[in-house]
């Protein structure tokens, strides 16, 4: 009896947590038709599971957050990232698509170093990633966005 009870509640337990999982993963929070580009000093890279989070200040101090895939995605990717890549008042571009709600935030696409290294922190919630060899080009120019991109026949409408 002891033994049947608690298969019943590991088994419970193992649904419960994956239906956390699952729900966990919805990137609907994010507009991934939009690609913005916003330039500030990082404050915090914090290289965490199940998530990495860029928080930037802009040039006006506003503290933006972005989440990006998780430290052992992010460790096979080229370059790599590290806890140790992004460091506290390094000059960043972030390509980013923001939060539906309005708020300073949204999904990591792609950062950009102040040695125009080109950095993946995209976890679906950001498509910039496929579009990797285009954006450094794009910023060069003076494209704010992936709709300024597109208005100027550069980029295809997806």
């Amino acid at each position: 009896m002891k033994k049947s009870l608690t298969l019943a509640v590991a088994a419970l337990a193992c649904a419960a947590s994956a239906t956390v999982a699952i729900a966990h993963h919805s990137f609907s929070m994010f507009d991934p038709a939009q690609e913005i580009v916003l330039e500030g000093k990082v404050v915090r890279w914090a290289f965490t599971s199940p998530h990495t989070f860029m928080i930037i200040e802009d040039a006006a101090g506003k503290v933006w957050a972005f989440e990006g895939a998780a430290p052992p995605a992010l460790l096979a990717r080229n370059p790599p990232m590290t806890g140790d890549t992004f460091k506290g008042g390094d000059p960043i571009t972030v390509i980013m698509c923001p939060l539906r709600d309005g708020r300073a935030g949204g999904a990591s696409g792609l950062f950009i170093t102040a040695d125009k290294a080109v950095y993946n922190p995209a976890d679906a919630g950001c498509r910039a990633n496929q579009r990797i060899a285009d954006w450094p080009a794009w910023i060069e120019k003076g494209y704010k966005s992936l709709a300024d991109a597109k208005a100027a026949g550069e980029a295809k409408a997806q």
